[in-house]
This record gives structure tokens, sequence and C-alpha cells, in this order.
């Protein structure tokens, strides 16, 4: 089923003129919202307030301000003061988590896929070269307003100095080959690759995991022949979880877990 679009819900100036009525399209109204806040600024209400005139037409900002604190997209001070766009903090003081943005990802998540380097990052997430290849913007919009929208799957952005460099998520459904919780991780930007950012990420989401005080042991995998992901597992404290396998495609995999007791 394709994923609802935020477009539908907006005038030919890009203005919200009408709240949706379903989850789907409010998450996707918030997000695209939320894209208007510039990440460095803090606002005090009525900055919020006016920031939120401009970009809505059905007056009723009250409403606005409060989903987008009440659904996580935005952060204030206890006193009402100091809204900002939500980040998560990590172990890496230039790397923070943030929410999915349809505006500020798609275009950059192009670019990871694009080349032989785009190549290889889906060849060592399990992609076959049947399934190998780049990616236009509207894939990766609609890819994007999924992460939004996905009530069985937790997605942040991982954010280094300010730009989007990859995404890590948490498949909260069990899978054919996997039990929930799942994480998952993706470095997009090559880059940045070998400077400790997956590591603090995954760590960042372990330790949410495990202030959720939901599960006893979260589980993942990775391809035999990635030969990184299993350093990292394997300093995080990750143990292999039965025996390597073959999946529809012909790949090798292993799965492992961790406990977080």
């Amino acid at each position: 089923m394709k994923t609802a679009n935020e477009q539908r819900f907006l005038d030919s100036s890009g203005r919200v003129e009408q709240w949706p009525s379903h989850q789907d399209g409010k998450l996707l109204v918030l997000a695209y919202l939320a894209s208007k806040f510039d990440p460095d600024n803090t606002y005090t209400e009525q900055e919020v307030n006016d920031l939120l005139k401009e970009w809505h037409t059905f007056d009723d900002w009250p409403l606005l301000r409060r989903e987008l604190f009440d659904r996580g997209f935005v952060d204030r001070n206890r006193d009402g003061t100091n809204y900002h766009l939500r980040t998560i903090p990590t172990p890496t003081s230039d790397l923070v988590l943030a929410m999915p943005s349809v505006v500020r990802d798609a275009p950059i998540a192009v670019g990871w896929l694009a080349g032989d380097e785009g190549r290889e990052t889906l060849r060592l997430m399990g992609n076959t070269d049947e399934h190998n290849k780049p990616s236009k913007l509207s894939e990766e919009q609609e890819r994007i307003r999924g992460f939004i929208t996905d009530s069985e799957q937790t997605t942040w952005m991982m954010i280094y100095q300010g730009t989007p460099v990859g995404a890590i998520w948490v498949d909260r459904k069990s899978t054919k080959y996997l039990p929930a919780p799942s994480p998952h991780m993706m470095i997009g930007d090559p880059a940045v690759r070998g400077k400790g950012l997956g590591e603090a990420a995954l760590r960042t989401v372990i330790g949410l995991l495990r202030a959720e005080n939901r599960y006893d042991r979260i589980h993942t995998r990775r391809l035999i022949s990635n030969q990184g992901a299993a350093r990292l597992q394997a300093k995080l404290g990750f143990t292999s979880e039965g025996h390597p396998y073959k999946d529809e495609d012909g790949l090798d995999w292993q799965n492992v877990s961790l406990d977080l007791n």
C-alpha cells in the first residue's frame, strides 16, 4: 500500500491548509512543519506561533505547536520557553540522532546511493545485484515517508556536524529471520566511515531500548562477509545466535544478540 503524501494537505504556496484526520497524514504534516525550523536555533513560544502562522492557513497554531511537542518533533523547557527541534545526543559530540525529514533527507539519500560507493553500501546491507541500483528522488521521498509513519519501526537520521550521514532504525515486529526488537544501521556518506559514528549511534539506540524496560534482549544480523559489522557487533557485546544461514537470495548471514539486563 502506498504511503500517504503530505503534499495533498498543502496549498499552492506550500502552506498546510487542512489538519489530516488520519494518523499517517498528521505525522507527515508535522514532519513537514518541523522542516521549517532552523536546527541551530531556539525559539520562544511567540516565535513558534509566528512560524506556524506563516506555514498554515486554518488558524490553529496552538494545535500544531502542541502536536509538534507531544509527538516528539520539538522539545521545550518546562516553562514553555526555548523550543527547538528534538535531537538525541550520542557519545560523539558532533553526532545526534533526529527524526526523519522528507525535505532534508531525501535529496541527500539519493547521493548516498549513487555510483560505485552506493553499490558497495547496498551490497554490505544485503542487496543482491538485481536490487542494487541507484535511487530516484521520488523513491527516497516515499521511503522517508515510510520511516515517519511506520508504527512497527522507529527510525532516526544520523546528523553529523549538521548534515545527515546515515540512518539507524529498530524493527519492532519480528520477521522470518529475526525476533524483535532488531536495530539496523546504514552509514550513507562514505566520507565519515571510520570515525566511530556507527558505534556511537548504535550505543545510543541500545541505551534507548534498555531505558524502555520492555525487552530482555535485542537481535540483529550481518552478512558473513561484512567484517566491519562483525567487529562492531563484537565490540558492543553482541554474540552469535544460532548457525550461519542462507536467505532466499543465497546470501550468507549470521544472527547475533545482546542481553539488555
